[in-house]
């Protein structure tokens, strides 16, 4: 398929941009979707249709294997593609702005796909997708760079942008699912970092706030003023150098959606202290402890609750906090 011909995107017939008719408008979105993507007995596949109804990741996934199909029927082993039975239902729509008008569309379609090849019989398969499309007038909201072909101020436009993948079921423009495997590793250099910057070398002061910025949450309110006292006892020289080594990790359990904005980890950490006083070095100390880690969006991680041992009650718990992940004030 010629992808370097210009992509018109024509405006939907028979809609109105201030009366937006949600159902109706998506049920002749889907329409024109399937028409393009009709082969007729003895025809040719309409290749210039698909590319103006698709955008972003769904244009990244579905125009490779339409170009294939094109090229089968170049090629005379695809001979006829037909859709039958299409129905589509509105699960959600969001309008954007202050009329409403300019939104996004999740849309269940269902239809019926026969497909004739040479040397075979007819093959029909019914299934049903999810979709993610969206409505707009003279200028995409989420594709500033697409605009309207030939149209007047009233028209309005489609475009399906993502797509749920049977095979996975993932929206197909989410990254592909973080596994404990990479929790695991990504957890044990995390916490190197943790205690080095946790650890007091000799002569230099202690600076806080590396350890701050891997914190959160009812966390970061429990070992702040512990931070701060440790930072006060390395400027008085009651503690001369704190180092930590044989640090492990052990995760526990990971739930990559225990938030909307991140996963979360359990975790298990064992590690040496040696602390060196004004009056010594004091004797090694060897503990194991449990955190709940946040995975927020972009690979960053925070600390947000910690088991005390002395009590055997999460930090979280004895603050009374209702959430373990705060919403916001950590990305």
């Amino acid at each position: 398929m010629p992808t370097e011909q210009p992509i018109t995107r024509d405006f939907l017939a028979n809609a109105s941009y201030a009366n937006p008719d949600i159902q109706r408008e998506l049920r002749s979105l889907f329409q024109l979707f399937y028409n393009a993507r009709t082969l007729p007995r003895g025809g040719q596949f309409d290749v210039a249709a698909l590319p103006g109804l698709v955008e972003g990741s769904y244009a990244d996934y579905t125009l490779p294997l339409f170009e294939q199909e094109v090229s089968d029927a170049q090629a005379g082993r695809l001979l006829e593609v037909r859709f039958s039975a299409v129905a589509v239902s509105v699960l959600e729509w969001t309008g954007w702005g202050a009329d409403g008008r300019a939104g996004a569309a999740k849309v269940s379609v269902t239809r019926t796909r026969t497909e004739l090849r040479a040397g075979s019989s007819p093959t029909a398969e019914t299934a049903t997708y999810k979709f993610a499309a969206e409505r707009w007038g003279q200028r995409s909201e989420l594709y500033g760079g697409i605009v309207s072909t030939n149209a007047g101020p009233d028209a309005v436009h489609w475009s399906v942008y993502d797509f749920v993948n049977p095979a996975t079921d993932r929206w197909i423009s989410q990254p592909p699912p973080f596994t404990a495997g990479q929790a695991s590793t990504e957890l044990a250099a995390w916490f190197a970092d943790f205690y080095a910057a946790r650890s007091v070398e000799p002569g230099r002061p202690f600076d806080i706030n590396p350890s701050l910025w891997r914190v959160n949450g009812s966390y970061a309110a429990y070992t702040k003023p512990l931070l701060v006292e440790t930072a006060q006892q390395v400027a008085s020289g009651a503690i001369k150098e704190i180092r930590y080594t044989g640090i492990s990790v052990k995760l526990i359990t990971w739930d990559e959606n225990a938030t909307s904005h991140g996963g979360l980890a359990l975790v298990e950490v064992t590690r040496t202290a040696h602390v060196t006083n004004a009056s010594g070095p004091e004797p090694a100390q060897t503990a194991t402890y449990q955190f709940r880690v946040h995975r927020h969006v972009g690979a960053t991680w925070f600390a947000v609750d910690f088991l005390r041992p002395d009590v055997g009650r999460w930090v979280t718990e004895i603050a009374g906090a209702t959430v373990i992940v705060p919403e916001s004030g950590h990305g």
